[in-house]
């Protein structure tokens, strides 16, 4: 997740079933949602055992690691899960430790073993509101007596229902900040998962992650979660009016895809915004989450790609070439030759072979041999799209230098350095093969291949990527 400015946060923070001894300490939330607790205390030497349940002594045992602290901050009460000793120093009588923590939540303590569930989660997406381009200001213009009203009324809520029982709405708040000489009202979308029972955390960690990725592909550019809020129907506070409402919990943590610098969005750069799929949306995010759980390495990989898990383009395109191999064999069935026939042909050979070490040494050499090779996977993930990749001298000539370029970066034969594509021409293979991914993963969430047409139409990017730049997109056209 990406935060607007670091934190940092003096507090007293104990051990969940230790309240009597507090320690002083600072808590620092990078903008990435890095972790780390620095303690500090005065040690007795002379009394070295007092020390052995304070917060920041790391035991020499296996229980060495603390796995829930508690604390108080100006923020309100706090809580960090998942935490580790860092360094751990005693100077001139003070002892100072560094804990890191893999999650923070603010607005509660919770006690040592108690589940953390919750019945909604909130949370926001950078460019979520670009990519719903829904808005709440009306503005008017009077020219006869030079006067402007500018009106503000919240969209209203979009809801929808995705699997296992959860809803996911669209929600939009604002702020406003009236002066003098100038007024502000800021609309902010962000998406609410809502459950009717509770649910651990990490149900709803996993689906704001799987929603995050679906964002990402949309908007095409690696965006970053902005916000997150948990609430839970067991932790409420009782107000005014009698009435008790769920206490917002805010919630830190490292999450992925994560870019070092905030990307820009606008809609004219996506690959689709809610508007070309608004009617549909509710089928198209739970294909993605199912399609997620099949093809989950074939994702992983081209994200990793998109967020700059590889730094150089060899790496680049080598997790894309095996990305959309494996996306390929996550979803077909389809092999060289029937199961049968394939365990009739090894065991043909198998029975030739004298030597049980060298019948072995075959058998495991043979093992995935009834498998399409990347170029006939290549041929049937291009077939729905041959004619976006130019005639079949074109789509074969694409095809024999994915498999050159990947055969040679993984083995690095010298045969094959001369077919292997590198410098400019590599990078123009890598957007290609980015391209064929985007397509099968529009084509994965349902849509059909006109509707993915208009999508290349209108998107710059993916046309050069395909290398139509200069193709008419007509309706008589492919």
């Amino acid at each position: 997740m990406r935060i607007s400015e670091p934190i940092e946060k003096h507090g007293f923070f104990w051990l969940p079933d230790d309240a009597e001894n507090q320690v002083p300490g600072v808590l620092r939330i990078s903008e990435s949602g890095d972790i780390t607790l620095e303690v500090s205390y005065l040690y007795d030497f002379r009394r070295p055992a007092l020390h052995k349940r304070r917060l920041g002594y790391p035991e020499e045992s296996e229980d060495a690691n603390i796995k829930r602290i508690v604390g108080v901050i100006d923020d309100g009460l706090i809580t960090l899960d998942g935490c580790y000793y860092g360094p751990y120093t005693i100077k001139r009588g003070v002892s100072t430790t560094t804990i890191h923590a893999i999650r923070g939540f603010i607005g509660v303590n919770y006690k040592k073993k108690e589940k953390l569930t919750f019945t909604k989660f909130t949370f926001s997406v950078e460019g979520l509101d670009e990519w719903l381009w829904i808005s709440g200001f009306q503005t008017e213009h009077n020219w006869e007596d030079m006067s402007r009203s500018i009106h503000f009324r919240p969209p209203e809520e979009i809801a929808l229902n995705l699997p296992d029982g959860i809803e996911l709405k669209f929600i939009f708040s604002w702020t406003d900040s009236p002066g003098l000489t100038e007024s502000h009202i800021t609309q902010k979308a962000s998406i609410s998962l809502i459950s009717k029972e509770l649910r651990p955390i990490e149900d709803f960690l996993d689906l704001v992650f799987k929603l995050h990725l679906f964002f990402c592909f949309a908007i095409d550019k690696v965006v970053s979660l902005d916000s997150v809020t948990g609430y839970s129907s067991e932790i409420t506070q009782e107000y005014q009016d009698g009435q008790k409402r769920e206490i917002p919990i805010k919630i830190y943590y490292q999450s992925g895809p994560y870019s070092d610098t905030k990307p820009k969005v606008h809609p004219h750069d996506m690959l689709f915004v809610y508007g070309n799929v608004s009617d549909q949306l509710e089928e198209i995010l739970t294909r993605w989450i199912h399609d997620y759980e099949i093809s989950k390495p074939a994702f992983n990989l081209y994200f990793a790609t998109k967020s700059g898990g590889q730094k150089y383009l060899d790496g680049k395109f080598l997790s894309l070439a095996q990305g959309i191999e494996t996306l390929h064999r996550r979803n077909s069935q389809e092999t060289r030759m029937s199961e049968d026939e394939f365990r009739n042909l090894i065991d043909t050979i198998l029975n030739a072979v004298p030597d049980d070490g060298q019948r072995q040494w075959i058998d495991e050499k043979l093992k995935y041999a009834n498998e399409l090779s990347l170029r006939n996977r290549l041929k049937k993930m291009i077939d729905p799209f041959k004619d976006l990749f130019g005639n079949s001298k074109k789509r074969n000539s694409f095809i024999g230098k994915v498999v050159d370029t990947r055969n040679y970066l993984t083995h690095y034969d010298s045969s094959l350095e001369n077919k292997a594509a590198n410098g400019e021409d590599l990078w123009k293979l890598y957007r290609k093969l980015e391209a064929l991914f985007q397509l099968h993963f529009l084509q994965l969430i349902g849509m059909d291949i006109e509707s993915i047409k208009s999508i290349i139409k209108e998107n710059k990017d993916l046309r050069n990527k395909l290398g139509l730049e200069n193709q008419d997109f007509s309706d008589k056209s492919a």
